[in-house]
């Protein structure tokens, strides 16, 4: 068992060097063969001189003997050295050091940008299968990926590209609980190493986290192996949107794709393709800046309702999957817009915004409610709610906008004369608040005047550069003072002159919450009967209600978009669904994400269909290699991959040189012994 043992402590690099140690047997045989090589031939002189030499005939063989040693050693010698034998990290001593090794191989989507004729994960599993091969009879092998969520395989075999991004820290807790020792395994391991193979992208390793380093050290030793390249180009497709907060059947519609270029070179005629439901409908060339956006727009109109799919392609680079993106884009026949007020009169201004000419052929309809016809109105047909001068607002009316919203709906409020401060503030103030702002005292004061706070909120960046539209001048007198309850739960899209919020947003689940200060309808009035303000007829009202139901209903178009990994909500309505995948594969399954592309969810015996554009997290495409000064020490960056498995290199010139000096000694003495013999001297 102890020689077993030992064998498996020394490898040879250049293995089939090994077949000229049947050179060592020519001395021998030119031995043998000379003895062979005369005919005996009796002879009465040479009688005298053989009964001489018998005298000394046991030295002569020895010295034969010691020519013959001393040349087949020399021949060992030079082919040991020239298969380079190397010993493990057991040494010389004889027995191994029982190993635990821990293979982790990064399998994000950045890993498949190919390098020549291989991609970079193909290189990974090649240099990682060095350190499989030399695993002994004591060892341990543990395969994990670095990915997004990382996974612990069965072996190499299984290792295969992910499309989502790495998660570092995750992986490194998977690999914290890949050493600790299993209680009831009777196996101890001396020693733990923790191999990792990976292109160290910026994005990824730069953000690790040193303090966990420091406890993994601890347990293991660290090596990491860069398979990457640096300064490597890389295109991507970005971003992908409909200009429109909403699509309607034969409207225009206008789309904007941005492509980035990750690399130091511009990139020049880069061709885009568009697809709509598959169908190529335009093609162009662009110029894509380095390390810069290029941004297209194209429109298309669409004759039918239902869930259609957006796509852009760019023309193919080194790393294929971020060439393309997708959108879902749910046309309807119209907009649905649920104006419900304390009477009548205070959604008036509001619908005639919405819908001026009160056409049915305009692409928004509104439908108008009281405050007591709300409750029986099923809020899922609309696609917007306004609220205008509505006193209070019960838990239930609440809880009831909360599903609304959160499932994608959009809701905007005007507040008025008839407005229950306290009743607001109760509801607002619950968990999960839909607007967590509280309302003030009403302020009495006139204003003239809004300030839209340098036009950065979508609601009020189309005026700018329109001064004359007259949302500088509106008049305000009175208004609700509004209180934010979080810090930064809410965005300020505009204030009056004296710095106090007039429209304020915020975000609950898939959608989206405007609230207004101020009244919607000159309905509103004090106790003089002077309305709270001008604005309904003032002419920047039309258009700012049509921001606010652009924003409201915008929220929607995230609905149907997600990146790889993520859940894809479930429409409302029960189940059970049918998922059909990218692959085609069909599962029930909605986090089974893990490809890009489209997924179609179908409820189980219905024709309606919806559809789901799953893309890839581009922050992957950078491909951008970490900064070695800014890597936990613990990697090791540098080493070799023959370093790095079983020290090879080094191991195989710590023995070279010795066998080689050595052969030069015994080729210096076979020379001096051959003269001495020949001699007689010895």
């Amino acid at each position: 068992m102890h020689a077993t043992r030992l064998l498996l402590g020394f490898g040879f690099t250049n293995l089939a060097m090994l077949g000229w140690l049947a050179a060592a047997a020519a001395p021998l045989v030119i031995h043998l063969w000379s003895r062979r090589r005369y005919r005996e031939v009796p002879w009465a002189a040479v009688a005298f001189l053989l009964a001489a030499m018998r005298k000394n005939s046991r030295r002569i063989q020895l010295q034969q003997w010691l020519l013959l040693a001393v040349r087949t050693l020399l021949i060992l010698l030079v082919v040991l050295a020239v298969a380079k034998p190397y010993a493990n990290e057991a040494g010389v001593g004889g027995s191994l050091v029982p190993t635990h090794r821990v293979v982790v191989i990064d399998t994000s989507f950045s890993m498949t940008y190919r390098d020549a004729d291989s991609t970079r994960l193909a290189r990974a599993k090649e240099l990682a299968a060095s350190v499989v091969a030399r695993q002994g009879p004591a060892d341990k092998l543990t395969v994990l990926t670095l990915a997004d969520p990382p996974r612990e395989l069965a072996g190499l075999e299984a290792v295969t590209a992910t499309q989502g991004r790495a998660d570092l820290a995750a992986t490194l807790d998977l690999i914290a609980a890949a050493l600790k020792p299993e209680a009831d395994s009777p196996a101890r391991f001396d020693r733990q190493q923790v191999t990792t193979f990976s292109d160290l992208q910026r994005s990824t390793w730069e953000s690790a986290s040193t303090e966990q380093f420091d406890k993994l050290a601890e347990q293991a030793s660290f090596s990491a192996v860069d398979v990457g390249t640096p300064n490597t180009a890389n295109l991507a497709v970005t971003d992908l949107r409909a200009a429109a907060a909403f699509v309607t059947v034969g409207v225009e519609i206008p789309f904007d794709a941005t492509l980035h270029e990750f690399g130091n070179e511009p990139r020049k005629d880069c061709a885009v393709e568009f697809l709509v439901d598959e169908i190529p409908i335009r093609r162009q060339t662009i110029d894509v800046p380095a390390g810069g956006d290029a941004t297209l727009r194209f429109s298309h109109r669409f004759r039918t309702p239902g869930s259609h799919i957006v796509a852009v392609r760019a023309s193919g680079d080194m790393l294929d999957l971020d060439n393309t993106r997708w959108l879902a884009v749910p046309v309807d026949e119209r907009v649905n817009v649920l104006c419900v007020g304390g009477q009548r009169a205070d959604v008036k201004y509001i619908v005639d915004a919405l819908n001026p000419d009160g056409s049915s052929e305009s692409p928004i309809r509104p439908q108008i409610a009281t405050e007591g016809e709300l409750a029986e109105i099923d809020l899922a047909p609309f696609d917007c709610v306004f609220l205008s001068n509505i006193a209070q607002l019960t838990s239930d009316e609440v809880d009831r906008f909360k599903r609304y919203v959160a499932q994608g709906g959009g809701l905007a409020i005007f507040l008025g004369d008839e407005v229950q401060a306290d009743s607001y503030n109760f509801a607002f103030a619950r968990e999960e608040s839909l607007l967590p702002v509280r309302l003030g005292e009403i302020a009495t004061e006139s204003r003239f005047g809004i300030d839209p706070q340098d036009y950065r909120h979508p609601i009020v960046a189309p005026f700018r550069g329109r001064e004359r539209a007259g949302l500088l001048t509106t008049p305000v007198r009175k208004y609700f003072r509004l209180e934010q309850v979080k810090v930064g739960a809410i965005e300020v899209a505009a204030t009056l002159a004296n710095g106090d919020p007039l429209i304020v947003t915020s975000s609950f689940g898939r959608g989206r919450v405007v609230l207004v200060a101020t009244a919607g309808s000159l309905a509103s009035v004090d106790a003089a009967g002077e309305p709270w303000t001008a604005w309904p007829a003032w002419p920047s009202f039309l258009p700012i209600v049509r921001e606010m139901l652009n924003y409201a209903v915008g929220g929607r178009q995230g609905t149907w978009q997600t990146t790889v990994g993520a859940s894809l909500p479930l429409p409302a309505g029960r189940g059970p669904w049918e998922i059909t995948r990218p692959d085609g594969r069909t599962t029930s399954v909605s986090s089974d994400t893990d490809i890009s592309g489209i997924y179609t969810m179908r409820r189980a015996g219905s024709e309606d269909v919806t559809r789901y554009a799953v893309n890839i997290d581009t922050r992957e495409s950078d491909l951008a290699q970490a900064d070695a000064s800014k890597l936990p020490p613990q990697l090791n960056l540098g080493t070799t991959i023959d370093v790095l498995t079983d020290n090879r290199t080094a191991a195989s010139a710590a023995w070279q040189s010795p066998l080689l000096w050595t052969a030069l000694a015994l080729l210096l003495a076979e020379m001096c012994l051959a003269w001495l013999f020949g001699r007689g001297v010895a």
